[in-house]
């Protein structure tokens, strides 16, 4: 049976796919995003993505809570790893919020319900580029946390 640290991790690797998948879709250069390939091929989706990050901060959520009702039967040498998953959580959450939000700006423009700013558009980039940041920076010190606390147990 693996322990409640190697399963948060398995957790945490997951969720961080499916937000780079977000993000690979939207950003990412695509020969298939250029015309005229773009009339022949399907394009980004961008209500599915403002649904995929939905989920995935309801998925922080939850394993916020389960880890909360972990911890107790946690092993010392992992508590310090574990104790900083919930903010990571968070702010993997904020970063799938933003992203999210900017696939909804990009739907909005997309249906003409909105026209689209480069003002706007920048300050969404700006916000998104920001809780990214804060996201790796919290992802190297619990990366660092992992590896202490896998010398200490190994």
């Amino acid at each position: 049976m693996s322990s409640l640290k190697e399963t948060m991790l398995a957790n945490l690797r997951e969720m961080i796919k499916l937000q780079r998948a977000a993000h690979d879709s939207m950003f990412k250069f695509s020969i298939t995003k250029i015309w005229p390939i773009s009339l022949f091929t399907p394009q980004v989706d961008w209500i599915r993505i403002t649904r995929m990050m939905d989920n995935l901060k309801e998925k922080c959520k939850e394993q916020k809570e389960y880890l909360a009702g972990e911890l107790g039967n946690a092993p010392e040498q992992d508590l310090p790893f574990l104790k900083l998953i919930p903010e990571y959580l968070d702010l993997l959450a904020t970063v799938a919020g933003v992203l999210g939000g900017a696939a909804a700006y990009r739907q909005d423009v997309l249906e003409k319900k909105i026209k689209m700013t480069m003002k706007e558009w920048n300050s969404i980039l700006v916000s998104y580029n920001d809780a990214s940041d804060n996201m790796t920076r919290a992802g190297i010190l619990l990366h660092s946390s992992y590896e202490l606390s896998t010398m200490q147990s190994g």
